[in-house]
């Protein structure tokens, strides 16, 4: 016969309503930094879940080139004015203006 392993790890769930979430926030908080899920329900639905950040950065948003990546970009940008016209450079071998 066959081993089946399993590694499935039971969370704690709670459901709380937006009211007494506000009476409890640092709590929930806790709660959920400690990997509990934690969803927040108005009139009975869930609207929200409390999830921990990973880390500070992941907050600031992806100014990467993405897909352009390959995109030939000056070495060194001087003025505001040369920074525009490089800029609009790239898009347009891009395709993109």
């Amino acid at each position: 016969m066959p081993k089946v392993v399993t590694s499935a790890k039971i969370v704690p769930t709670m459901d709380i309503g937006i009211k007494q979430a506000k009476t409890n926030l640092s709590q929930l908080v806790t709660q959920a930094h400690s990997g509990d899920r934690v969803f927040l329900t108005n009139h009975g639905k869930r609207v929200i879940e409390l999830v921990p950040v990973k880390e500070p950065n992941d907050l600031r948003p992806n100014r990467g080139l993405g897909i352009y990546k390959d995109a030939k970009l000056p070495p060194a940008f001087g003025s505001r004015k040369q920074r525009r016209a490089a800029t609009k450079s790239v898009l347009k071998d891009m395709g993109l203006t």
